[in-house]
């Protein structure tokens, strides 16, 4: 090991919240390319805090997983902090970066209570998508998106989503074994 100490939890945190904020962002940009897509192509608030408030969620399950309980309340803090601060510090002016903080946190809460009960992240070859967490994401911003969750639109929804989370998890893992 080249460092003297063990990265902390807050420091992970901190870590993850670097590049999190691009992958909502670049999904959102994807969906916005969908023919279906419903929602403003210029930037639409409410997609791009569902999607903050899932991989949010992501990386707080990632980290209790393998952190524990008490090092990621730690990292979870410093996580949803850092991420909150570079969203409104990049924010047009045209938005009020205390509004918009507060809703995304409104919005976590309400998604962490939601996305846990689905355990598994992803199905096992041959199995059912339906009752994972990925697809129950695609199932919630296929509707929030496209006013729809018929299964041919959650499969274009499923084809962006899915590279970008397994992209996050591998990025996310890593810093968490650090």
């Amino acid at each position: 090991m080249f460092f003297k100490t063990k990265v902390s939890a807050e420091q992970k945190g901190e870590l993850v919240a670097a590049y999190l904020p691009s992958f909502p962002i670049f999904d959102a940009e994807k969906l916005s390319n969908l023919p279906r897509f419903r929602g403003d192509r210029d930037g639409d608030m409410p997609l791009l805090l569902e999607l903050f408030a899932f991989y949010l969620h992501f990386a707080n399950r990632m980290a209790f997983m393998t952190l524990g309980a008490d090092q990621c309340s730690e990292f979870s803090h410093r996580l949803l902090v850092t991420v909150a601060n570079r969203i409104a510090t990049s924010l047009n002016k045209d938005f009020s970066s205390v509004q918009v903080v507060a809703e995304l946190r409104d919005k976590y809460n309400e998604r962490e209570d939601y996305y846990a009960n689905f355990q598994k992240f992803v199905p096992d070859e041959g199995e059912r998508q339906r009752g994972t967490l990925v697809f129950e994401f695609a199932r919630v911003i296929c509707i929030l998106a496209m006013g729809s969750d018929q299964i041919t639109d959650m499969a274009d929804v499923v084809d962006i989503l899915l590279p970008e989370v397994g992209e996050f998890m591998d990025g996310t893992r890593k810093i968490l074994r650090a």
